[in-house]
């Protein structure tokens, strides 16, 4: 029984940690998974319903209206995360890691080192995606000119031999 309440303490521990370090990460995902359907559904009707001299200040309206959305549900999300945390995550550890292992996450996690690392993150991921973005640009540029030609052509055709081309 000891040694199961001490291995909880440390799966409480670490779920603590991991919600500290990635409440903000989660509720600005599940934010963005809440706004951008709403957006979509939005910024299409927008184009089916409102004569296009109207649609920037319409959508500038719908922007204010956005940003509230998207505040509030972050807020309201965030607020959910430290909570859900423990719940989720303390039964995952407690069967997947043993308590020695806990222990050395927690050591790690807690000491300088794993700050300096952590704090390299951005710097790290940035110089990581510049090559990934130097290596497929042409490629990435190329599927996307193959893929304007082709709605280019798909929407011609629907609209009728007399459909101007798509301006780029």
């Amino acid at each position: 029984m000891a040694q199961s309440d001490s291995k909880r303490a440390l799966a409480t521990k670490l779920a603590q940690i991991q919600a500290k370090a990635d409440s903000a990460a989660l509720a600005g995902q599940l934010t963005d998974s809440a706004v951008g359907p709403v957006l979509a559904g939005w910024s299409q009707r927008l184009d089916e319903t409102v004569p296009p001299a109207r649609q920037k200040d319409v959508r500038d309206k719908l922007d204010v209206e956005l940003k509230k959305f998207a505040e509030s549900t972050y807020k309201t999300v965030e607020a959910q995360t430290g909570k859900a945390a423990e719940a989720a995550l303390v039964p995952i550890f407690m069967e997947k890691l043993s308590e020695d292992e806990m222990k050395t996450i927690i050591t790690y996690l807690e000491s300088p080192v794993s700050a300096k690392f952590q704090a390299l993150g951005p710097d790290a991921t940035n110089a990581w995606a510049k090559r990934v973005v130097d290596a497929t640009k042409s490629s990435v540029e190329a599927g996307a000119k193959n893929f304007d030609t082709a709605a280019t052509r798909i929407v011609n055709a629907s609209a009728g031999s007399g459909a101007a081309p798509a301006k780029k």
